[in-house]
């Protein structure tokens, strides 16, 4: 009986060690632009392959630019979801996925294509991001506690018309 509990037990750490959901609070903004949105991520890696749900917010467009001002006219605090597949190098921090699909119906967010880093102690998420091909995206994201940030996630979520 002994033998089962602990055969049990490893498999459930080998579990648990090899895959692991992480949740980050972030901002995405394009360099020499005032275009901003926020974030809620939840990002699951397992085995070196990286999948999650992007929530974001949508706070401000471009201020040069006329047309998306226009476009993001009443749109303050409309929310989107991304949906990433990606992979993770764990002997470099390297991070690297991409929207595959969205639930979008404000229409405020794109599929977006990611390069990221993760700091030494994995609490913050750093990076570019193609932008339609300028590459000029900018993301940053600091680890949030696990338990509060599903709860906030999930209710975010839940808003999403």
């Amino acid at each position: 009986m002994k033998k089962i509990i602990v055969s049990i037990a490893v498999l459930l750490f080998s579990y648990a060690v090899s895959s692991q959901v992480l949740y980050f609070k972030g901002e995405w903004t394009k360099v020499n632009t005032t275009e901003l949105f926020t974030s809620i991520c939840r990002i699951e890696i397992k085995d070196g392959q990286v999948s999650g749900e992007l929530l974001w917010t949508y706070l401000a467009a471009d201020s040069s630019d006329a047309a998306m001002v226009e476009y993001y006219k009443g749109k303050k605090g409309k929310k989107g979801i991304e949906f990433i597949e990606g992979t993770y190098d764990a002997a470099t921090g390297d991070i690297y996925f991409e929207g595959k699909s969205k639930t979008d119906p404000s229409e405020v967010i794109g599929e977006d294509k990611y390069t990221l880093k993760f700091s030494a102690n994995k609490q913050v998420l750093y990076g570019i991001t193609d932008s339609n091909g300028s590459k000029n995206g900018l993301f940053y994201a600091a680890k949030a506690s696990t338990a509060v940030a599903a709860q906030e996630f999930a209710a975010a979520k839940r808003k999403i018309k």
